[in-house]
């Protein structure tokens, strides 16, 4: 089997639904990496639109969805939690709320409704979503690893936030990849490839060098206001090898090389 790993979307119906309609001919486990709201969505109830594609995925093709960071500012908010209603507010909770119909803007109003019809089923979902995915010889999530810590002590908050320490050797000085310890490859979102390269193809691939087991970056900007953004699609071997590289923006998918 062959496993499609779905980077970042944040409210992207249209490229999500034309990447889906791409990907439909090929019988692949679907791996969604998380962040499927806020961004800068285009056209009401995008993000309700998204949780439904993913949703539908899920339920009926057994595909596997990842939590991401924005996805868990829903999740805790619903459950009145300060600090994630907060910082959900001044990174896209406010659009994202007027295109959900919540008019509130008080941590008590917002989670009144998340825990209302109709948006009670997403908050559900949400609340329910793993932090990781792994199999033999692959391994997914939607930030990154801190390198040191096994994998049953890892915390959710580095799981979905790290940046510079998981990708850097040393973060004060990001030039050199950090070493893959996992020994698996990994393929993560959450940082926009446009933020680390100048890479225009959606993805990056990451190696201390030659013999070091790759990982990859595949959050492609989509919907951060990027040119180039738009979501990625990485279709792995159980191996690791790479099978197929697809990147939708605006609608249409393209093959990259």
């Amino acid at each position: 089997m062959n496993y499609t790993f779905i980077g970042d979307i944040h409210s992207a119906v249209d490229d999500l639904t034309a990447l889906l309609t791409q990907l439909s001919n090929q019988a692949d486990q679907l791996i969604f990496l998380g962040d499927y709201i806020d961004g800068q969505p285009t056209g009401e109830l995008a993000p309700l639109k998204v949780l439904d594609l993913i949703m539908e995925q899920v339920q009926n093709k057994q595909a596997i969805a990842l939590l991401g960071n924005h996805d868990d500012f829903w999740a805790q908010t619903a459950k009145g939690n300060e600090l994630a209603f907060d910082t959900w507010k001044i990174n896209g909770g406010r659009l994202t709320w007027q295109l959900l119909g919540i008019h509130a803007a008080t941590l008590a109003g917002v989670r009144h409704q998340l825990k209302q019809a109709p948006l009670l089923k997403y908050t559900t979902f949400l609340q329910n979503l793993p932090l990781t995915w792994t199999s033999s010889h692959l391994f997914a999530v939607h930030a990154g690893l801190l390198w040191g810590r096994p994998l049953p002590q890892q915390v959710k908050s580095d799981l979905l936030w790290l940046r510079d320490s998981y990708f850097f050797d040393d973060p004060a000085y990001p030039t050199n990849w950090h070493r893959n310890e996992l020994g698996k490859v990994i393929v993560s979102g959450h940082t926009p490839v446009q933020t680390l390269s100048t890479t225009q193809q959606g993805y990056l691939k990451m190696q201390a060098d030659a013999q070091d087991v790759p990982r990859y970056d595949i959050d492609a900007g989509s919907r951060s206001g990027a040119t180039s953004g738009g979501i990625f699609a990485l279709t792995l071997a159980a191996n690791g090898r790479v099978v197929g590289k697809h990147l939708a923006i605006n609608g249409q998918v393209r093959e990259v090389n």
